[in-house]
């Protein structure tokens, strides 16, 4: 085929890669932004390619792991279905399906997201095509519970051309049940540019509410929210549980055929002109503000949670030097000559001091010494030593 001519003459080229966007409160999980050797198979390690056909739907597609229907270009993943008369019902396609699986934890918002082209080929030319982005419950691939009981969510589906992007929840049991099968609860968003570039298809998965009545999944093109599904909506905690509690996977594919688009015609178009391309695909969670607080920065742009390095000390200040100690008086000079006393014959001189008191006396107690204050319920001290004749003090 043309196809393989071409990427004979491409497989030496490495395409530049999309990365995913940051998106403000939420830390990125993971992520795959498809880079690599043009014309290779996407990242085993990442996803299960899968090579089977199985009639589910009426579908016409056969899935091959092969470059011609799922390969690596420029950065991008391209899934393209083409004729072909080897196939059980004339057509082959591409269809991956994620190692990694995500389990939305309680408490946090949950985002998965993916940048999406689809072919250009005119709406007529498309009957009988159906690419999409969904999750599906872990447990349809591991044994546990299968469709619909492992729970769907639809993020991007997309059929026959039309100006449309689909969202649906699919849950319980088919048909009928709580979601209403095989048709699910679905909502759909006029989308005339899904064609023209990279738009953005977001499912947000929101288990911050108090009660599971309220939590919530909501799908978005171009960051504009179209369909929303509640647990109250639901009514049932198990069936709940298996739409937004539980593990899974991400795939991306594109059917031919089926119920819903109907039969492809003799003049649906193949390849890339009716293909789908990936840029990125991420899962995002919530940031917790209270963790997240421990190392932000504060008004200082010091991180006050983290223990820090105490500051050194200041050295020591030198005392202050003492003055200097004054000289010593010099000692007196000794008298020069014989020592001076009274002139021979004169009377002493008078004592010097308080006379002597008259043999008998007490010591004279002076009134200005403040005494102890008297008691009120005693009378006052009388000093035994006072003159006679004194009042008590």
């Amino acid at each position: 085929m043309l196809f393989l001519a071409i990427l004979l003459c491409s497989l030496a080229a490495t395409g530049t890669a999309w990365n995913a966007p940051e998106i403000p409160g939420f830390r990125l999980m993971w992520y795959d932004n498809f880079g690599g050797v043009d014309g290779s198979l996407p990242d085993t390690s990442k996803w299960n390619i899968q090579h089977w056909y199985q009639d589910h739907n009426g579908d016409h597609q056969e899935y091959r792991a092969s470059p011609e229907n799922v390969h690596i270009m420029r950065g991008s993943l391209h899934i393209h279905p083409w004729r072909d008369p080897s196939a059980v019902k004339g057509w082959t396609s591409g269809r991956i399906e994620s190692t990694y699986t995500l389990t939305p934890p309680p408490g946090d918002k949950t985002i998965v997201q993916a940048g999406i082209a689809l072919g250009m080929a005119p709406r007529g030319t498309k009957q009988g095509i159906w690419p999409a982005f969904w999750l599906l419950g872990d447990s349809h691939r591991t044994g546990g519970a299968i469709w619909p009981a492992c729970g769907e969510l639809d993020i991007m589906e997309h059929v026959n051309g039309e100006q449309k992007t689909y969202a649906a929840v699919h849950c319980d049991k088919s048909p009928g049940g709580i979601c209403g099968e095989k048709k699910g609860i679905s909502g759909s968003y006029f989308h005339s540019n899904a064609a023209t570039g990279l738009t953005s298809y977001r499912v947000v998965i929101d288990r911050t509410p108090e009660f599971w009545q309220e939590e919530s999944v909501s799908f978005y093109v171009g960051g504009e929210l179209f369909h929303k599904v509640t647990g109250a909506q639901i009514g049932d905690l198990e069936v709940w549980k298996a739409i937004a509690w539980n593990k899974m996977f991400i795939i991306f594919n594109v059917a031919v055929g089926g119920d819903w688009p109907g039969s492809p015609r003799e003049y649906t178009l193949e390849g890339r002109a009716v293909g789908m391309q990936v840029g990125y695909v991420a899962h995002y969670e919530q940031q917790d503000p209270a963790k997240d607080a421990a190392y932000g920065p504060c008004n200082e742009c010091n991180y006050p949670n983290i223990p820090q390095v105490p500051p050194p000390r200041p050295p020591p200040r030198a005392p202050a030097p003492f003055p200097a100690p004054l000289p010593a008086p010099a000692p007196p000079l000794p008298p020069v000559g014989p020592p001076v006393g009274p002139p021979v014959g004169a009377p002493p001189p008078p004592p010097v001091g308080r006379p002597p008191l008259p043999p008998g006396s007490l010591p004279y107690n002076y009134p200005p010494i403040p005494q102890v204050p008297p008691n009120p319920y005693q009378p006052p001290y009388n000093y035994p030593n006072l003159p006679p004749g004194r009042p008590h003090y």
